[in-house]
């Protein structure tokens, strides 16, 4: 209901209106035109190469021998992962700013990633598994670090409910993440080194892991949780001119507030559990959605940071494994080349970017 980029007022037909205006159509088809090009890209490329005509005839269901296999159990679900991934972090980080009105904002300020970081290192460096599995076993790491993120998820809920301004979220959800780090950088002191390592590497994130097995419930989640954000446009529009706007229009701001945190954190829960911590791509992209589209209008920043979410983690994906092939690089370690520098702008400017 509002742009605040040009500081106009816009009711909510003509955010609507813009949503369907030809510039804003026209934005988001140039942003959706690199996700085919890199997927294919992303199915071919990697540590064994492949013809693009066998990637096709696997992803086509006629293919054979080993390309097929590799196509089908590893190419195809990691690529997905990071697609999906990431325009999930995308749009967590659209939402998570727009609630705390600083382009600053991201997904894992809310601590989930400190929290699965936390559960993951009880289950490899203390070998604690509720008896479900062997502390080497995948489902048991993977386990791990959902309960984790589940925790913090349902505590930033609860909170959400009960305070009465965002800040407190944010301090709450930074606080949390300095226990969680604490916790867990004591328990990596009495680690062995072989313990040790598997952490670390899980810890800096890659999508080498992801496999239909684990990927099962994931995706189909995160599909729902991108399709149901079209839901959260209009509330997101009206924070945008403030609490006290929000609420003459009728809001119940306690329990908006809950939506936004749950919206955010429970796809992030499940990306973390997949990949690791994946830093600065629900920075970035909402960012860049709000500088090509020249909006705060939530009808096109969410579909836009999804895209470019998705085609940041590809790309970093793809830099990831090919950069210094065989040896893969942890993926955050590739999205800080652009993040960081991202955040310096943005704290030399001063005065930030209005969202």
């Amino acid at each position: 209901m509002v742009r605040l980029l040009r500081g106009e007022a816009l009711t909510e037909l003509g955010a609507e209106a813009e949503y369907k205006s030809p510039r804003s159509r026209c934005v988001l088809l140039l942003l959706s035109l690199p996700i085919a090009p890199l997927f294919i890209v992303s199915i071919v490329l990697g540590g064994y190469a492949i013809q693009p005509w066998d990637a096709l005839a696997a992803l086509s269901g006629g293919g054979r021998g080993e390309a097929a296999l590799i196509v089908e159990s590893i190419r195809l679900p990691r690529t997905l992962a990071a697609m999906l991934g990431g325009a999930s972090l995308g749009v967590a980080g659209a939402i998570l700013q727009a609630l705390f009105r600083n382009p600053l904002a991201d997904p894992y300020i809310l601590g989930v990633s400190a929290g699965s970081s936390l559960f993951l290192a009880l289950s490899i460096l203390t070998g604690a598994t509720l008896g479900l599995w062997t502390p080497t076993n995948p489902y048991s790491l993977y386990t791990a670090a959902f309960i984790g993120a589940l925790v913090v998820v349902i505590v930033m809920i609860v909170l959400s409910g009960v305070v009465r301004t965002t800040t407190t979220i944010l301090v709450a959800g930074i606080m949390f993440s300095y226990l969680a780090y604490a916790v867990t950088s004591i328990l990596q002191v009495f680690a062995d080194i072989e313990k040790l390592r598997a952490f670390t590497y899980w810890v800096m994130g890659s999508f080498s892991g992801a496999r239909w097995s684990i990927l099962g419930l994931g995706l189909p989640f995160l599909l729902i949780f991108l399709a149901a954000m079209v839901f959260l446009c209009k509330p997101l529009n009206a924070l945008l001119l403030g609490e006290d706007y929000a609420r003459s229009m009728g809001m119940n701001l306690n329990r908006a507030r809950m939506l936004i945190v749950a919206a955010a954190a429970l796809p992030v829960s499940i990306v973390t559990t997949i990949a690791g911590s994946v830093g600065f791509i629900g920075l970035s992209a909402p960012y860049l959605a709000r500088q090509l589209t020249r909006t705060s209008n939530h009808f096109t920043i969410i579909p836009a940071s999804a895209l470019l979410g998705s085609t940041l983690a590809t790309a970093a994906d793809l830099i990831s494994r090919l950069a210094l092939k065989p040896i893969e690089i942890p993926i955050t370690a590739v999205t800080a080349l652009f993040g960081a520098p991202l955040v310096i702008y943005l704290l030399l400017r001063g005065r930030g970017v209005q969202v």
